[in-house]
């Protein structure tokens, strides 16, 4: 749990990066020139011209200074190329750039998929949840795939439009921190990034123990929402286009 709550795509751990890389040249400087201080301070021998022992002196004194010098650069350029944070999932764009407005409705049908309700949508909730609860916040939706009745596809809605907790959520954690948070918890397998589509963002997959052998848990994340599926496929590549294809129909 303490390092799934260490995010180091985000702003504050690259901050906390760079802070580490300028005290570690700092106390590098403090070193040098404490341990040089005799040499720098060595008295003058006796006979020896003040001018020329000032000179020496001196010549010490600038010496440390640009081998300083020399070591807040290096610092500066390490500190430079390690800050790399990952934008907070509220900053994800479409693909094309622009900023949307991403509603999710789940659609009644879609890609040979069609949305349970009634009895059958009752039957596959508590073949799903086995008589656990989820928040009020979550929304639920469970498909069929081949018209039998029972359910080939489960599909779970966080969203910032009405939960305050996920808003808060998008605004501090990147989509890559949500992902490892969320596949962490399944106890995923094999979780591998696919392309997100039109509407950008982030969308994975990974391999679940199920009832019935494994099982394929996907996920989608941008601004606004992060969905959950979970299929009954071990195929991640189709896994993903299928949950692909469900999230173009449902955002609005």
């Amino acid at each position: 749990m303490i390092v799934a709550s260490i995010d180091p795509t985000s702003q504050a751990f690259a901050v906390g990066e760079v802070i580490g890389v300028m005290s570690a040249a700092a106390t590098a400087i403090g070193a040098l020139w404490w341990l040089t201080r005799s040499w720098r301070t060595q008295p003058t021998p006796p006979g020896s011209a003040p001018a020329h022992a000032m000179r020496v002196k001196r010549k010490r004194t600038w010496f440390l200074a640009g081998v300083s010098v020399f070591i807040v650069a290096g610092a500066s350029v390490k500190a430079a190329a390690s800050y790399n944070p990952e934008p907070r999932a509220v900053e994800a764009r479409a693909a094309d750039g622009t900023e949307e407005s991403l509603v999710i409705v789940l659609p009644e049908l879609f890609d040979r998929f069609r949305l349970l309700t009634g009895e059958d949508a009752k039957r596959a909730e508590t073949e799903v949840l086995a008589g656990r609860e989820l928040p009020h916040s979550m929304r639920t939706g469970y498909y069929d795939q081949d018209a039998d009745g029972a359910y080939d596809l489960f599909v779970l809605v966080n969203s910032a439009d009405w939960d305050p907790k996920v808003a808060e959520s998008k605004a501090t954690k990147s989509i890559e921190q949500e992902f490892r948070n969320y596949f962490a918890g399944a106890k995923a397998r094999d979780v591998s990034r696919f392309d997100a589509g039109r509407h950008g963002g982030g969308l994975a997959c990974g391999h679940v123990s199920g009832p019935d052998g494994d099982q394929t848990l996907c996920a989608w994340s941008d601004a606004a929402n992060l969905v959950g599926v979970r299929l009954r496929s071990a195929d991640l590549a189709d896994a993903a286009r299928t949950t692909l294809a469900l999230r173009n129909a449902a955002t609005r």
